[in-house]
């Protein structure tokens, strides 16, 4: 039988919290510098979704999300020792795989690039946001009581890397889909 009592160590929840309150504050640091931008995503979600995102939503979400996304990502930071605080990242997550897979196909932009590629919701998309959300749900399990040591925290910068790489790497190949499918 597989266990999953790995999912408890501290460095789990440590790695989760760094790598989810990168993410969220580095989305929420976009918004605020690419405003434009931002309000262009959202009129396109708002033209897709319709009456569920009407013009006053989208003016109160192009204010809100970037604090909301910061706000989340430093309670991510606080995570490992509270871990409510990682339920507002979770449901911003969450929230965003929603809107995702209610705008498939109807949308030219997601808005969920970290770079100048423009794409557009894709099913892999969605997935990967769910993922997201365990990891964010993964925080509110209890840690085990096991002491960090020296070569945790090289594990953990390593561990970063990685993540941030593989990331990328899916982001690019979901964006790289897209753009065959145009073809």
């Amino acid at each position: 039988m597989v266990t999953f009592s790995w999912l408890h160590d501290p460095l789990i929840h440590l790695f989760s919290a760094l790598g989810l309150a990168l993410l969220l504050g580095l989305g929420g640091l976009g918004k605020l510098r690419d405003r434009q931008g931002f309000a262009l995503v959202l009129e396109g979600y708002g033209q897709a979704l319709g009456q569920w995102l009407p013009a006053v939503l989208r003016g109160v979400l192009l204010l809100l999300l970037p604090a909301l996304e910061l706000l989340a990502a430093v309670g991510l930071l606080c995570s490992p020792w509270l871990g409510w605080s990682a339920i507002p990242a979770a449901l911003l997550l969450g929230g965003y795989a929603l809107v995702l897979a209610a705008s498939l196909g109807r949308v030219e932009d997601c808005g969920c690039h970290l770079g100048a590629r423009r794409q557009p919701p894709a099913a892999a998309l969605v997935w990967r946001n769910l993922l997201l959300v365990l990891m964010a749900f993964n925080l509110l399990l209890p840690m085990t009581d096991r002491p960090l040591q020296g070569f945790d925290a090289l594990t953990l910068g390593l561990a970063l890397m990685a993540g941030v790489a593989i990331y990328q790497l899916a982001h690019v190949l979901i964006s790289n889909h897209a753009l065959l499918k145009e073809l």
